[in-house]
């Protein structure tokens, strides 16, 4: 029975095409994967609180802004996950708003574990012209164009997990979205397979080392690689580099307080085409974890 739930996920997921637009992209995703895994959901027996906040090209008027806040938990006695994404990212004068709610299915190993998820939700597409800075104002413009759409959106994913290291696989939106817009038809989000991985190398006395590497694929010039390395001092500070597609670079550092509370900022140089321009991509990110049922346990995590 496991192995046919197995092949048939796989499928699902190996049969999604590949296509044109990205998702909102965090350099701090490694805790905080149900974003675009739902496999991730309740993968550590503890609640998890998670709030992000992404300001990219600051200094560039109508830049974008991305935060999201997740809520997760394990329970039946940690054979179950479920979880509550919520994004709002704006861009210009687009305004998306994206809520999904995540169920997973953990299954255990010999010191490991293997989690399918399913994520089902809807996705609030609307952009308002009035926010426009026009030299010659047109009433019928700024007045009669303001779409708002909703639409369904689900999702699938894997996720293995080990003490040291995990891999997971996903494609968050199997369904297009696609409005009409002024009697054309626009493609808002397309699909994209999410690979991910990471492992921690704990050879040096005081000191680990984590690597991890994040692939988002679609047709086009949209796929990137995110390729991250950081180093974890006397259980507490992170502090690590990052690169997406050797042409953006960053640093980031969080602070970890009893292995509950995570603090941690994310800063990326603006490209060459932006330099002096702007003031670079600013990352914020707030999360707990907390013992909400008895049988659940804040333990030490690496991602």
């Amino acid at each position: 029975m496991t192995n046919k739930i197995i092949f048939l996920l796989a499928a699902l997921i190996a049969s999604a095409e590949v296509a044109a637009q990205s998702d909102p992209v965090f350099n701090q995703y490694q805790f905080n994967q149900s974003m675009f895994n739902a496999a991730y959901v309740g993968t550590f027996n503890v609640f998890n609180a998670t709030l992000m906040s992404r300001a990219q090209w600051s200094g560039i008027k109508g830049s974008p802004i991305t935060t999201t806040f997740n809520a997760t938990t394990s329970f039946l006695n940690d054979q179950l996950g479920a979880g509550l994404v919520v994004v709002n990212d704006r861009l210009g004068i687009s305004n998306n708003s994206d809520i999904q709610a995540a169920l997973s299915y953990k299954i255990k190993l010999l010191h490991s574990q293997l989690s399918f998820g399913m994520q089902a939700g809807v996705v609030n597409y609307r952009y308002d012209y009035n926010n426009l800075d026009l030299e010659t104002a047109d009433q019928l413009l700024t007045q009669q164009q303001r779409p708002n759409f909703v639409k369904p959106t689900v999702g699938a994913g894997m996720f293995y997990r080990a003490d040291k290291y995990y891999i997971g696989i996903s494609v968050p939106r199997l369904l297009e979205v696609t409005v009409q817009d002024g009697g054309t038809s626009n493609t808002i989000y397309k699909r994209q397979l999410y690979i991910s991985a990471g492992t921690i190398i704990d050879r040096f006395q005081g000191i680990k080392l984590k690597t991890t590497a994040l692939v988002m694929l679609q047709s086009g010039t949209q796929s990137y690689i995110d390729i991250g390395a950081s180093v974890l001092l006397a259980e507490m500070a992170w502090i690590g580099v990052s690169t997406r597609n050797f042409q953006s670079f960053g640093a980031n550092a969080m602070l970890e307080v009893s292995n509950k509370f995570r603090i941690g900022y994310y800063y990326e140089l603006p490209s060459n085409s932006l330099r002096g321009s702007t003031f670079g991509t600013n990352e914020l990110l707030l999360s707990a974890d907390l013992e909400m049922f008895k049988t659940q346990r804040a333990l030490r995590r690496y991602f």
